[in-house]
């Protein structure tokens, strides 16, 4: 699949108008986000204890810091600008947006971090938005009518599994595809859960550094394939 590419000079305004698009957007959203709490406050006078939510708020943050700022450097070369600004503007990033992006340049042949992969990403993440705000829409009109039924103890243990199900199909493909490179972050992962409840602000950054350290071994030994 071949793909043309501007000028340089319609790329740079491209660019730009990205990130004044994604920033300004991020901005709406994140004050919109504290719209809901702000009106039970004002208008119903519904509010938390300052003290217990000063607490929420920094042992919330104190885990969600470390692992956005991570989160942002491993993502980015992979998603592109605006791939990354609608991403995280509507959520569900490693278990949607990732796989969406990532399997869309594969079939249409293309490398994350290149003008082609970024177009690729971004065509895949609005493709991946659009189609579940339909299928969250059709779920829950569907769903509703047996709600009751969905909280029986007898079920509860397979709605437990969804997640792992859903990361283990995803890892499974890539490690499958470069097993070399997946060992060692594997093996650390799986080592930090052994040693007891290490919160993720710890393990993903260790796990991704073992990643990246794998990897620049495996090409300097000639042992990665490169395309």
């Amino acid at each position: 699949m071949e793909l043309k590419i501007a000028s340089n000079e319609s790329t740079y305004t491209y660019e730009n108008k990205v990130h004044l698009i994604g920033r300004s957007t991020l901005m709406i959203g994140l004050l919109l986000s504290f719209l809901p709490p702000v009106i039970l406050w004002l208008v119903y006078g519904i509010a938390p204890p300052f003290k217990n939510l000063l607490n929420g708020i920094i042992s919330i943050s104190s885990v969600m810091i470390a692992v956005s700022i991570v989160e942002v450097l491993t993502f980015a070369p992979l998603l592109g600008s605006s791939a990354m600004y609608m991403s995280y503007l509507t959520g569900n990033i490693s278990n949607m947006k990732i796989p969406s992006a990532a399997i869309s340049m594969e079939v249409a042949e293309v490398k994350p971090s290149t003008e082609e992969g970024d177009i690729i990403s971004t065509i895949a993440i609005a493709g991946s938005v659009i189609m579940s705000e339909i299928i969250i829409v059709v779920g829950v009109i569907m769903i509703a009518p047996i709600s009751t039924k969905l909280n029986n103890p007898l079920i509860q243990p397979a709605f437990e599994q969804i997640l792992p199900a859903l990361f283990g199909s995803i890892g499974a493909y890539y490690i499958l595809k470069e097993w070399k490179l997946a060992a060692a972050p594997l093996s650390m992962a799986v080592a930090l859960s052994l040693i007891g409840n290490l919160p993720t602000s710890i393990t993903i950054p260790i796990s991704v550094l073992t990643s990246v350290l794998t990897a620049k071994y495996l090409y300097k030994k000639n042992l990665l394939k490169t395309e």
